[in-house]
């Protein structure tokens, strides 16, 4: 790692574990640097990593400074993201984590999704159907799953899809696995996940999330040729 992944590393895991709590003070610079070793524009740069993660807020004027954050959804997908990355999980245990979790998703946004929300989940399922490329095609299909988390109205199971679906997409645009006939058989289901959404058929919805991502874990462990 490079001096600002580092510091940002060690200054990360302290705020974490709450050795630095909410609303606390960091040293300045200068003094950060000469504790472990290494230039102020080194601690500056991992000070700007942090608080674009969300774990610090930075002041200026009078009683300025670099403060530990507030914790919320925001710090909890960042770490997710980051934690899920570097540990490479099988690309079946991810699957399977999303069964546990996006099927009470959809049970729960079917009931609490609002129109605007649904009007963008249809403008998704849109570009996923005209798709020109298979990265057009997955990022609407990651922010596709996303938005269902996020319609479920529970902040919680909304950071962890956050979280998890950039390693899940990593997994997913594979030519080897998910081939043509895969993509537009995520195109059908997602419409009828839809259909069941706007209806606010809960059991419906939570069904058919169920079937794709079960789908999908066949596809991964190689239940059905790919």
């Amino acid at each position: 790692m490079s001096g600002v992944e580092t510091v940002a590393a060690d200054l990360r895991d302290r705020i974490l574990s709450g050795d630095l709590s909410v609303g606390s003070p960091l040293p300045p610079e200068r003094e950060l640097g000469a504790q472990v070793g290494v230039s102020r524009t080194t601690v500056r740069g991992a000070l700007a990593q942090l608080a674009a993660e969300g774990l610090v807020d930075r002041r200026v004027g009078r009683g300025g400074g670099t403060f530990v954050a507030e914790p919320g959804a925001r710090q909890v997908t960042a770490a997710l993201q980051r934690g899920v990355g570097m540990a490479g999980f099988p690309a079946v245990d991810l699957a399977e984590a999303r069964m546990a979790i996006e099927p009470r998703c959809a049970a729960l946004a079917a009931t609490r999704m609002t129109s605007e929300q649904l009007s963008d989940l249809r403008a998704l399922q849109s570009v996923m159907a005209r798709a020109q490329s298979r990265g057009e095609f997955f990022e609407a299909n990651a922010r596709f799953h996303v938005l269902i988390a996020e319609g479920s109205g529970n902040e919680v199971l909304a950071a962890i899809i956050r979280g998890l679906i950039a390693p899940i997409r990593d997994i997913t645009d594979d030519p080897a696995r998910i081939r043509d006939a895969e993509m537009r058989e995520t195109v059908r289901v997602h419409e009828l996940l839809l259909a069941a959404l706007v209806q606010e058929d809960a059991s419906g919805a939570e069904s058919l999330m169920r079937g794709h991502l079960q789908a999908h874990v066949d596809v991964l462990c190689g239940a059905r040729p790919v």
